[in-house]
C-alpha cells in the first residue's frame, strides 16, 4: 500500500486534513509513524468506498480484523496463515487512527470518534533484546577509546547515561551545561520534545569534551557525509544519524570480537541493547528502582520493571524462596 496519507486521501478536504493533523506532531518520528499507518488506513477505506470522514464504530472494528487477519504465503487469507500484521503493530496502527480522529473531534469537524473504544489486542510488554555481560561492556569501550574521542562518547553516552539513538544524533555543543557543583550535563529532548538534564557519566564527560575541542557550537557528533565522498566529490561534515550510529555500533563490536556464536559472543550490538544494559547494569548494582527509573527517563515504573523481569529470569521472584520439602 502506498505510503504517503496525502496521496491516498479521497479528497482535497481530507488531504488537508491528514497534513494538518501531521503537522501538529512534534516529533518527527511520531509524523513519519503516523504518516505510514494513516496511508494504510486510508488505502483500506479506499477499498471498500468508505469515506474516512463518513466512517462509523464497526467500520474501525473490521479495519482491526483485517490487520489482525490470518494470511498465506501469497497475502490472501488462509486459516492456517500468519497474522497480517503482528500485535504490536496492530496496536501502533489503530494508535494512528485513533489519534487522527481524536484530532478532528478536538477541532470539531467530527461530533465523536469512530474509534474511541476500539479494543486492540493485547501486546505482551517486553525490552527488545538481551543486556550485554559487563565483559563485553569493558571490550567495548576498550574498542570505542582505542578509535577516537568522538566513537567512546557515543559508546559511553548510549552504555553509560542510557540515551537513545535519536537523543545522541540531535545532542548539540549548546547543550552542554557547567554544573555549579562540577561536571557537566547534557539538556537531552527525549520523546515528545520534552527537555530534561542528564549528568554525564565521568568517562562521558570526558570523552564528550574531547570530541567537542574547542567549537561552540553546531552538533556535538559529525561524520562525512559517506554518499558525497563515495562521487568523489569533496565530502562535508554533517550530523549523525541514526543508521550511522548503527554501523559504527556493528563494526566497533566486530572489531571488539564481541559478534559470533561463542558463549561469550553475542548476535548483535545495537542502540537499544545499549541502552538495555545501562537499566539492567544499575538495577544489579542495587541501584533502587525508582532512582533507575529517573535515570532511564522511563514515564512509567511498569516500563523499568520489565527490565527487571528480563535481567532476573524470574528466578530471583519471591515465590522461590518459599521451600516446604
Amino acid at each position: 500500500m502506498a505510503a504517503d496519507p496525502i496521496a491516498v486521501s479521497p479528497d482535497e478536504q481530507v488531504s488537508d486534513l491528514v497534513d494538518h493533523f501531521l503537522q501538529a506532531q512534534l516529533a518527527t518520528r511520531t509524523r513519519e509513524a503516523y504518516a505510514g499507518d494513516l496511508a494504510i488506513f486510508l488505502s483500506w477505506c479506499a477499498g471498500r468506498s468508505l469515506h474516512p470522514l463518513r466512517a462509523a464504530r464497526p467500520d474501525i472494528d473490521r479495519y482491526r480484523n483485517w490487520l489482525a487477519e490470518l494470511i498465506g504465503p501469497d497475502g490472501r487469507p488462509a486459516a492456517n496463515g500468519r497474522p497480517r500484521y503482528a500485535a504490536a503493530t496492530i496496536a501502533r496502527k489503530l494508535s494512528a487512527v485513533r489519534a487522527f480522529y481524536a484530532y478532528l473531534v478536538d477541532r470539531e469537524l467530527l461530533p465523536g470518534s469512530p474509534a474511541a473504544g476500539v479494543k486492540g489486542p493485547r501486546v505482551r510488554r517486553e525490552p527488545r533484546g538481551r543486556a550485554i555481560t559487563q565483559d563485553h561492556i569493558r571490550a567495548l569501550l576498550a574498542a570505542a577509546a582505542a578509535q577516537d574521542p568522538q566513537t567512546e562518547a557515543i559508546v559511553c553516552l548510549l552504555l553509560l547515561n542510557g540515551l537513545r539513538v535519536s537523543e545522541v544524533c540531535r545532542a548539540d555543543i549548546e547543550d552542554l551545561r557547567r554544573e555549579p557543583g562540577g561536571g557537566h550535563s547534557l539538556v537531552v529532548r527525549g520523546k515528545g520534545g520534552k527537555e530534561v538534564d542528564v549528568a554525564l557519566n565521568e568517562r562521558t564527560e570526558r570523552a564528550v569534551l574531547r570530541t567537542v575541542g574547542v567549537r561552540s557550537q553546531g552538533p556535538i557528533f559529525r561524520r562525512q557525509d559517506g554518499r558525497r565522498a563515495r562521487a568523489g566529490n569533496p565530502a562535508p561534515r554533517v550530523p549523525f544519524n541514526r543508521q550511522a550510529v548503527y554501523r559504527l555500533l556493528g563494526e566497533l563490536a566486530e572489531s571488539a570480537g564481541l559478534i559470533g556464536e561463542g558463549d561469550d559472543q553475542v548476535d548483535g550490538v545495537h542502540p537499544h541493547r545499549l541502552r538495555h544494559t545501562f537499566v539492567t547494569t544499575l538495577l544489579d548494582m542495587g541501584v533502587p528502582l525508582q532512582a533507575v527509573q529517573d535515570a532511564a527517563r522511563h514515564a512509567s515504573p511498569d516500563t523499568t520493571r520489565m527490565y527487571d523481569r528480563a535481567r532476573a529470569a524470574w528466578r530471583e521472584h519471591p515465590t522461590h524462596r518459599l521451600r516446604f520439602e
